[in-house]
Parts: structure tokens; C-alpha cells; sequence
């Protein structure tokens, strides 16, 4: 049964619909200063009789029937309703605010046309005396209108642990006693037919830029996470419900993939709750993609939000990009037929058969001895030899205790059938990166930044057949051509992507972005012990995550060391002549150094420097001090060669001539 055909009957009552034919609002959704407001609402059918809800439910004929002006204002002092539901989250069974929450005005209209059909159903939200500035600043707000039952019914409602966990205590009821993760609920409903409708509203922070308002369907995601207060969502766009894509720039400056313009097109995205992080800081994730999204690899990009459901106030959420076959065909131009997504080891995009692609490949590279040039080779026809390297080092340095090294939270794709007009769609699997909270020394204040996971596991002499990314690396690490590119990536994490300064740039910026609204968000959610430190607790957690980043810069080069038995980094400096006339880049980086770079590296490793002329200018040559070059056939300290490669050694020096 279609879903809109579903939003009708939810009521009881099944409908004819007429799309020509509907209520109009005398006021745009937004944000109003003013005390009161007087919403009207016209028709041009002049016998029509439009019926209005105000609490996000489906307007029937039982509803309220519209006969003058609806006088809307502040409800922030009204009484909390859905907010004070409790048993939603097993941790925290009882909590409900102490406050009265922000809330907003949502109304949803329908006619019965003369003609005895109805029209389809409008919707707005008014947020009316809430200074939108002075509460949430540049953040965006996005209002979720759905009926409260989809979400709060106890035998459907998909936010609540209702009949479900009802039902699995009484089966054994010991389970009570169970860890709050593992305790199944409604929320742990899973898939199409767990995904409710919904009316989604888009308030950009720039009044001059117009929003959105669509229909939509939500469902609950995450795994642990589920179970939370706060939940993730995952909403989509289906022509059931309307439009098949939402066509809007949803997240700023989010450069496709391919980086051929901007992506305006979205089947799904993801509002989510900062999975293990969402009591802490609730952007270590997001901190990650935006330090690691020049390597090669997918990350999801994002924009912070603040929410409101059925115009309750529900926190701030970060907005990323969903991973499926539609992102793939988004960023790319590929079909989304022809894509595969492999999660954990499973389908999540494509045909259940397509998994024998994947063991394939991954048989080979864990059966095929990979120092012989020719099997090396051969795998990287088959998977993305690099793109591996990058994601294997960010999650050796965040210290990753939930990932690919562990056999969770890993993610590849491909294209089905290689289309070679489309440099990615060439059949190699290639890597995505998701859920890295449980790193960067979450739940220990920040001093845990001298602890490695990934030595652990690399030196361990047990093999776990779930540990495909330990697994893999050890493989892979045979051929001394992947050696030399994952110690490069490692050192460069450290060295560029991951520099502490660029690092707590990020940091901070996001701080300042949602630093004011997350007192009202921890009042909203607690715990319970957090209330009396609701106005400190935010940057209490950022200044632990600072540590990390600013201690684990300290460390890294020690874990590298002990992994590969290398003799101590040494310190390496690049320069040119002329920032004027010409740059580099170090190893397969992405950015262009234009002033003096200075990095660690070893002896035992070479190190790749390409030299790039300005527009006009021409490369010369490069001078080396206090190292010597890989190819043994320059016996100087002098190449012409744009691209070098070298052995530092202490005090080493490169510098780049140009004219």
C-alpha cells in the first residue's frame, strides 16, 4: 500500500485526495518576534471546509474545524508533553526535563472540496517570540511534524521501548537486569517497514536564503546509539510520499566527491545523535571527516542543527550525508544500480550475490603472498591500494577502538560493472569512513592520547578472522612498495591532516557554532547528574578533546617506530626558492605548501616531494642537504627530476628552485 494512501487511513478514514486544490497560509514558516500572530488560512474552492491539527497529527474530519484566525504565540511556557514522555531510553527510564523546553507552533490543514474530495494536507511551523539569533545563532533549525503516535504509540511508536521491551522481559525476566545497550525496544525496529512519515522544514540560518518544507519518511538508526534519549534519524525521500529527492544545496559547501560542483541532490540524509560522543563533546566524529576529507576516501560531510519535533525542542544533532548507492550516484554520475555498498561484511547496497565480489577480493589479498611485484599488482586492479593506507592511518591515529581494526564500522563500494568514462567507477573497491567516536580518547578526559590500539593489534601473533583491517595491513605490508605508502600516510596523518593547530581550528569552530545552545540541550536530555554543571559540561569536554589532539602529536611517531623497528623520527624541512614562482606537495598529498613545511619522517622510509611550478615560471631543480636521494643513479645533492624521492636523515633539508 502506498505510504500517502497510509497517512490518511491513520486516522481511520480513507480519503480521496485532490493536489489541485489546497489551503493556503497567509504566513511563511520561519521565525516571528512578535508576542502573537495571526494565522489565516484561504482556499479558493469558496464551499471548501479545511480541518487543522496543532500538535503534528493527521487532520480529519474529527479535527478542528478552521472558522476565524488562529492566534499562535510563545508556547515555551506551555507544559512539556512529548518531551516529558519517559521509558525511552533504559539508561535513562525516568528523566524527563525539569525546565519547560522552546517550542514552536506546527499546523497541518486539510479541505474537504466541494466536491466532496480532500485536498492533499499543508503544514507550517511558527516559532513565534524566540529570538532565532540570539538562540541558536548561525545554526540552521530543521522541524520535524509527525503524528505523535509514530513515534510515542506503545505497540508502534518507533522512539520508545514500549510493547517490544515489554515483551522480551516477560519472555525472560532476568533480561531487566541486562546492559542498558542490549535491551531491546521499539526503537530496535529496523527497515522499510519501521519507517514513519513525516513533513520536514529547513530554516538556513540566513534569512535571505529560502529553506524547504517536504515530505519525507523517518525511521530510527544507529546501533547502541538506538537506545539513547536523544535518537538518530535517517529520513528519506520517496515518491510515496512525494518527490523522490530532495533537490537542494542541504549542506554548505559540500563539494561532490568527484569535485565537479557542489551536491544538490539528496535521496536520504542522517540527523545524528554523536553516537558514543553524544554525552561529551558530540562532534569527535565530525571533527574526523573534516580532518580527514582530502585523502581519497568518502566522508560524510555535515552541518550542525538544532531540531524540534512536532515543536518541542529536541537538541542539536549533526546533519550528515547518508551512505548508500544514491550518495555513490550523487557524488559520481554512476548509476545506482550499478553500485555496491559492502557494511560489516553485508549487502547494503546492491544484490546479495555481489558479496562474492568482495570475498574474492579480500581472499586474495589474505591467501596471496604480496611481496612478489605481480600479486601486489593484481590487487590493486581490485581494490584501492591507497585509499586503504589513508583510512587504515586515520583510524591508527585517532586510536579507533570501534573500526575496521577491530572488524566493525568498515564500509567499501564499487561499481558493479566498470564504466571506464568515470575514473572511480573502475571496479576497485574503495573505502568509506563512519562512526568514529569511540576514539580520540573518549571517556577518559582527554589522557588516554598515549595509548595505541593499533600497536596492540599489529603485534599481536594471534589472528582473529574479524580483524579485516589488521588483517589486510599484515598482507598488504608484505610488498615493500605498500610499506613505504602506509608509513608515508602515517607519518603525513600526523604531520599535515592531523597538525594539532589545524585540528583545534576545527575544534573550535564548531565550539563557538553550538557552545550556546548546549546548556538548553543538556537541560533537555541530562542525565540527571549533569543538570548542575549544564553550564560548564560542554567546554569541560571540549578542552579533554584538545588535549588528545594537542598530546597525541607528541607520541604518534613513537608507535610507528615500534611497529616498523625503526631508529627515532628525524626532522625534515622543505622550502623553495620562491613561494612566487612555484610550491610542493609531500608524498601523494593533497595540499600545496606555500611557505615552509617541516615534518618528521624516517631514515628508513622514502620520502617523495613534487615540485610545481607557478603559472609563467619554470622548475629548475632541487637541492638537498643532510640527506641523499632514493635513486642511487644521482650521486649529487642536485636533481632536475620535478618528483623526488629521498632518505632524510637528521637536519635534513630540501629546497625547491624555480625561475
Amino acid at each position: 500500500m502506498k505510504i500517502l494512501n497510509i497517512i490518511f487511513l491513520l486516522s481511520g478514514i480513507a480519503f480521496k485526495y485532490s493536489k489541485a486544490t489546497v489551503p493556503i497560509f497567509n504566513l511563511e514558516s520561519g521565525f516571528y518576534k512578535n508576542s502573537t500572530l495571526e494565522l489565516e488560512i484561504k482556499i479558493d474552492d469558496p464551499k471548501a471546509i479545511i480541518y487543522y491539527t496543532l500538535d503534528g497529527s493527521i487532520p480529519s474530519e474529527n479535527s478542528t474545524l478552521y472558522e476565524q484566525p488562529i492566534i499562535l504565540k510563545d508556547r515555551s511556557e506551555e507544559e512539556n508533553i512529548l518531551s516529558a514522555i519517559t521509558k525511552v531510553d533504559p539508561a535513562r527510564i525516568d528523566f524527563k526535563p525539569e525546565i519547560k523546553i522552546k517550542k514552536g507552533n506546527v499546523i497541518r490543514a486539510i479541505a474537504k472540496l466541494s466536491d466532496g474530495s480532500f485536498s492533499t494536507i499543508v503544514r507550517g511551523t511558527y516559532f513565534v517570540g524566540l529570538d532565532r539569533k540570539a538562540l541558536y545563532g548561525e545554526t540552521p533549525v530543521i522541524s520535524i511534524i509527525t503524528d505523535p503516535a509514530n513515534l510515542f504509540d506503545y505497540e508502534k511508536g518507533i522512539y520508545i521501548m514500549g510493547k517490544r521491551y515489554d515483551d522480551w522481559v516477560k519472555e525472560d525476566p532476568e533480561r531487566v537486569n541486562a546492559a542498558n545497550y542490549s535491551k531491546q525496544g521499539n526503537y530496535n525496529y529496523k527497515g522499510r517497514e519501521h519507517e514513519v512519515p513525516a513533513s520536514i522544514e529547513y530554516f538556513p540560518f540566513d534569512d535571505t536564503v529560502k529553506g524547504f518544507n517536504q515530505d519525507m519518511g523517518i525511521r530510527i538508526m544507529g546501533a547502541v546509539s538506538r537506545s539513547f534519549i536523544q535518537k538518530s534519524f535517517r529520513v528519506t525521500n520517496r515518491e510515496e510520499y512525494g518527490k523522490k529527492n530532495l533537490k537542494y544545496e542541504l549542506i554548505p559547501n559540500n563539494i561532490r566527491s568527484d569535485g565537479n560542483g557542489i551536491v544538490n541532490k539528496y535521496k536520504s540524509f542522517v540527523l545524528r545523535n554523536g553516537g558514543n560522543d553524544h554525552k561529551s563533546t558530540k562532534i569527535r566524529d565530525t571533527v574526523v571527516h573534516e580532518l580527514s576529507k582530502n585523502r581519497g576516501i568518502e566522508t560524510q560531510q555535515y552541518d550542525m542543527v538544532v531540531a524540534f519535533i512536532d515543536g518541542e525542542f529536541w537538541g542539536v544533532y549533526g546533519l550528515y550525508e547518508d551512505y548508500n548507492d544514491h550518495y555513490i550516484a550523487n557524488n559520481y554520475d554512476i548509476d545506482n544500480k550499478n553500485v555496491i555498498v559492502v557494511k560489516n561484511n553485508r549487502i547494503e547496497s546492491g544484490e546479495e550475490m555481489d558479496l562474492e565480489l568482495f570475498n574474492t577480493t579480500a581472499n586474495y589479498i589474505l591467501s596471496k603472498n604480496l611481496s612478489h611485484s605481480k600479486q601486489y599488482q593484481k590487487v590493486s586492479t581490485m581494490f584501492d591500494i591507497e585509499g586503504f593506507a589513508w583510512y587504515t592511518a586515520v583510524n591508527a591515529y585517532i586510536d579507533n577502538t570501534d573500526s575496521i581494526l577491530q572488524g566493525n564500522n568498515w564500509a567499501m563500494w564499487r561499481a558493479r560493472n566498470p564504466d571506464h568514462s568515470i575514473p572511480e567507477a573502475d571496479g576497485k573497491w574503495r573505502m568509506i569512513l563512519f562512526d568514529n567516536d569511540a576514539s580520540t580518547g573518549i571517556f577518559t578526559d582527554g589522557n588516554s592520547y598515549d595509548k595505541s590500539t593499533f600497536v596492540e593489534l599489529m603485534t599481536s601473533n594471534e589472528t582473529i578472522s574479524k580483524h579485516i583491517g589488521i588483517n589486510f595491513t599484515k598482507s598488504l605490508l608484505k610488498n615493500n612498495q605498500y610499506k613505504n605508502l602506509f608509513v608515508n600516510a602515517l607519518c603525513d596523518i600526523r604531520n599535515i591532516d592531523f597538525e594539532p593547530e589545524r585540528a583545534i581550528s576545527i575544534i573550535d569552530g564548531l565550539y563557538n557554532e553550538i557552545n550556546p545552545i548546549m546548556k538548553d540541550h543538556i537541560e533537555r536530555f541530562g542525565p540527571q547528574s549533569y543538570l548542575s554543571i549544564a553550564d560548564t559540561h560542554f567546554s569541560t569536554e571540549i578542552g579533554y578533546l584538545k588535549t588528545w589532539y594537542k598530546g597525541r602529536h607528541t607520541v604518534f611517531m613513537n608507535y610507528v617506530q615500534q611497529i616498523f623497528k625503526f631508529k627515532p623520527a628525524v626532522s625534515v624541512t622543505v622550502t623553495t626558492n620562491d613561494f612566487k614562482k612555484g610550491t610542493f606537495k609531500v608524498n601523494q598529498g593533497w595540499k600545496d605548501f606555500h611557505e615552509t613545511y617541516t615534518g618528521e619522517y624516517f631514515k628508513e622510509n622514502i620520502l617523495h616531494l613534487t615540485a610545481t611550478p607557478t603559472k609563467g615560471k619554470k622548475f629548475m631543480y632541487w637541492i638537498i642537504t643532510n640527506c641523499k636521494f632514493a635513486n642511487r643513479k644521482i650521486s649529487t645533492t642536485k636533481s632536475t627530476e620535478k618528483t623526488i624521492g629521498i632518505y632524510p636523515n637528521k637536519n635534513c633539508q630540501m629546497k625547491a628552485y624555480f625561475k
